[in-house]
């Protein structure tokens, strides 16, 4: 049980890597929170959290909306009386296109959800973090995010901003023992891939290891699922 009893929040849990994730946790005995925006989806996965005798709670929030954001921490907090990790996960991702043939409110969403709400859940959480003196934050990048790939210019540009907002993040919470790190969970099968890859289960060990005391010390890394383990050696 390397995650017995700490207090893990998740968003974008109710599906994909997120919910996958929320499931491997609370078999490691951590205590749940996720949100999405799809109320059925929380709810059946609630359900499954609860299945493996774990405690679990799910809310409706829209990352991208600073008093969703609000909300939804305060409520964490009134729950659970504390967050130990924190795992950055809700995306979205247009289908590829030219940038002149991007529309500007695909650019804004996309933007808005995957990197204005990383900022926004990590700037809510961190007091809590602060104060405890401790905790560990996981940001979902992407291979878009490592590496130039034509077309995906929206995307990429969100997840390239997630890898820098992870490195500037460590710097700046290093000194209240807060770790930052960031994972590339390669092809999943996700509702982002058409649900073709690898299965989201696959990844979880690496987001295991980066919430439990093993990766104490460790931080601004940016880690691949596949290939971790050499990566912390």
């Amino acid at each position: 049980m390397k995650l017995k009893d700490k207090v893990a929040l998740i968003t974008g849990g109710a599906r994909g890597i997120g919910k996958a994730v929320a499931l491997a946790y609370a078999r490691q005995g951590a205590r749940l929170a996720i949100c999405a925006r799809t109320e059925s989806e929380i709810n059946d996965t609630v359900r499954e959290i609860r299945k493996v005798k774990a405690e679990g709670k799910g809310w409706s929030c829209d990352v991208s909306i600073e008093d969703s954001v609000k909300d939804f921490v305060s409520d964490v907090i009134k729950e659970f009386g504390r967050i130990d990790v924190l795992v950055n996960n809700a995306g979205v991702m247009t289908r590829p296109v030219p940038i002149t043939e991007l529309e500007v409110k695909k650019w804004d969403y996309t933007i808005a959800v995957n990197l204005r709400g990383p900022f926004l859940v990590t700037k809510s959480v961190l007091p809590m973090m602060v104060k405890q003196k401790s905790g560990s934050i996981i940001n979902v990048s992407s291979m878009v995010g490592r590496g130039a790939y034509a077309n995906f210019i929206a995307y990429a540009t969100s997840k390239w901003g997630v890898e820098g907002f992870t490195q500037t993040l460590a710097a700046e919470v290093r000194a209240s023992n807060i770790r930052v790190n960031s994972v590339e969970p390669g092809y999943v099968a996700t509702k982002l891939t058409g649900y073709s890859g690898t299965q989201p289960e696959s990844v979880t060990d690496l987001f295991v290891y980066l919430a439990s005391d093993e990766a104490n010390g460790m931080s601004g890394k940016m880690l691949s699922a596949s290939g971790w383990k050499t990566q912390v050696r």
